[in-house]
């Protein structure tokens, strides 16, 4: 038996990265065009296909999740799982995807309680004369991370209590297959645990559950193949990059794995069928919006950490005058383009790569340095110097998870211990006590409290700005004179 599995795959459809208008061998019709099946292969995707590229913003504003599913049918996947960031357009873009998907859709632990999505626990299939069972789930953060109104038709599951009451159902398969779009929370080299959260729980299910494969996604590791007690791990890397694929022997259920880049071209029929949906993305990332005084561009990322971003300050600065905030707070997702002096809307959506809206919170002063001190548990001091720490390293990359502060001033000592780097804040030049209020802007994903600013959980909403801070950014660049 075969299996090809990708995941993670963010709109990355092409043979393109949309940093520019070059051609590369990457993307899943390059990936999908390398597939070698038989009569015994299964080609399953693991989540996260609508949201997290150029190509799906621009396909958002054209409200056409139609032509996603369209291009996915074309892979000829068998099955595929739900991933956190395909809830991120709400339901019915969601359902118009998988309506217009040709797989079945395995998600255990969500349901569609309007039972639109046709969504099943599981399947099992006969395969070489054995019984095979695949589950899927997904991370069960979802319901933290996504905005209410576009849950409201959805039944989320805890994702553990899920896999085991689906394993009592799927006990008497010979061959027992979990694709789960979330991670391993282990280092898969030393198999120390990195995360007391239950974001991530392949290693917990590994170790107390009876899978034959987990099919792992979400933090974009390239794992080609791990062993945990008596289960069998992959992941593959996002955007196209990589696919996995996976050889299982039914008669002693072993199992033997490699992650592989594409090495074709896609298929020139299936490309020219979306031919012109790809030209029309490069031409709309091409319209230009402003030209700047200079170039606004990434530094590493414990450099501009340590001493500030001017490309944060520039997004920040746009934030505080859209949202009539006195601090605002930005962050970066883990790779950026930033902001040419002739900038364009491709500069734009590959510098702010979430779907994220604006959130005005009412902050006391204690909150605010309780916050900074979570911030800067980002850097540490080892062997007399600084690095970003282990923790937004492993097991998932979280440069995410660290704030450029925007609208004050504050004393910072990067060599004192973790929730003691802080000293002295300022606002406007006033020294700012515990108990001076002020609006603070953010996005809505930080004020859930994600990334341990549980801080901002319970304050009070000024205000919201529904609208996508990419969306803002194109329009506020627009405006620039």
């Amino acid at each position: 038996m075969k299996i090809y599995f990708t995941s993670d795959i963010h709109g990355y459809f092409f043979p393109t990265d949309y940093l520019d208008r070059n051609y590369k061998n990457t993307g899943l019709l390059c990936e999908a065009n390398s597939f070698a099946r038989d009569e015994n292969t299964i080609v399953i995707d693991g989540g996260d296909t609508l949201q997290g590229s150029a190509f799906d913003y621009y396909m958002k504003t054209k409200n056409n999740s139609k032509s996603i599913g369209n291009i996915m049918s074309e892979v000829k996947y068998d099955f595929y799982t739900l991933g956190n960031h395909d809830f991120n357009y709400g339901y019915e873009y969601l359902l118009n995807y998988t309506n217009n998907f040709n797989a079945q859709c395995i998600c255990a632990n969500v349901e569609d309680t309007l039972g639109n999505i046709k969504i099943k626990p599981y399947v099992i299939l006969n395969i070489e004369g054995k019984k095979v069972a695949i589950t899927g789930l997904v991370t069960d953060w979802v319901s933290l991370w996504e905005k209410p109104e576009y849950l409201k038709n959805f039944k989320i599951s805890n994702t553990f209590e899920t896999a085991k009451k689906v394993l009592e159902e799927i006990k008497d398969a010979d061959f027992k297959i979990c694709i789960y779009h979330g991670g391993i929370e282990e280092d898969i080299h030393t198999f120390e645990k990195l995360s007391d959260t239950d974001e991530n729980i392949a290693a917990k299910m590994a170790r107390e559950l009876n899978f034959d494969l987990i099919l792992t996604a979400h933090q974009h590791m390239d794992v080609p193949s791990l062993k945990i007690e008596n289960t069998h791990l992959v992941q593959c890397p996002a955007n196209g990059e990589k696919y996995i694929e996976i050889g299982i022997n039914l008669e002693d259920n072993t199992v033997n794995s490699t992650s592989k880049a594409p090495t074709s071209k896609p298929d020139k029929n299936i490309y020219n069928k979306f031919r012109e949906l790809d030209l029309k993305t490069q031409d709309f990332l091409d319209s230009p919006l402003t030209t700047l005084d200079r170039d606004y561009l990434p530094e590493d990322k414990l450099t501009m950490a340590m001493k500030g971003s001017d490309l944060a300050d520039f997004i920040n600065r746009a934030q505080i005058e859209i949202a009539d905030a006195d601090i605002s707070i930005t962050s970066f997702a883990n790779e950026i383009k930033g902001f040419n002096k002739n900038v364009t809307i491709r500069d734009v959506l590959l510098t702010y790569r979430f779907p994220n809206t604006l959130v005005v919170l009412e902050i006391d002063g204690k909150n605010l340095r309780a916050a900074l001190e979570q911030n800067y548990t980002y850097i540490e001091y080892v062997n007399g110097k600084f690095e970003i720490a282990k923790k937004f390293l492993l097991p998932k990359v979280e440069h995410y998870n660290f704030d450029f502060f925007y609208g004050i001033e504050f004393e910072l000592n990067l060599k004192n211990e973790n929730y003691n780097k802080i000293g002295d804040i300022y606002y406007n030049k006033k020294l700012i006590s515990d108990t001076d209020t002020f609006k603070l802007v953010m996005n809505n994903y930080r004020s859930t409290g994600a990334g341990n600013f549980t801080m901002y959980k319970n304050l009070k909403k000024v205000k919201e700005v529904n609208i996508e801070v990419s969306e803002l950014l194109i329009n506020y660049l627009s405006n620039l004179k």
